[in-house]
């Protein structure tokens, strides 16, 4: 029991070191476009994983660096100044 424990207590924290490097940031999709991030795919989704919300999932790249906005698709379609200034839509790594 106790070399099951170990190992579960090692495996965990192999697990958890990309996550701990990682460096993710929030940031707004304005100041990602202004620092010269390209929209790579632009995804709309509806359903279970939305909650049943229609949503327009960005993923954006600049060099290494990759970052992914959540909008309502009436933020996306109407492209809302307020939405697209709001650092919560986006997740850098």
């Amino acid at each position: 029991m106790r070399k099951f424990l170990g190992c579960a207590a090692a495996l965990f924290c192999i697990v958890q070191v990309p996550h701990a490097t990682a460096q993710e940031q929030q940031q707004s999709f304005k100041s990602l476009i202004a620092r010269g991030f390209d929209i790579k795919a632009v995804t709309f989704a509806r359903g279970e994983s939305t909650e049943n919300r229609e949503t327009f999932v960005v993923t954006l790249q600049r060099e290494k660096s990759v970052a992914v906005c959540f909008f309502s698709a009436n933020s996306w379609i109407t492209l809302s100044t307020i939405a697209l200034e709001d650092a919560r839509r986006c997740d850098v790594r």
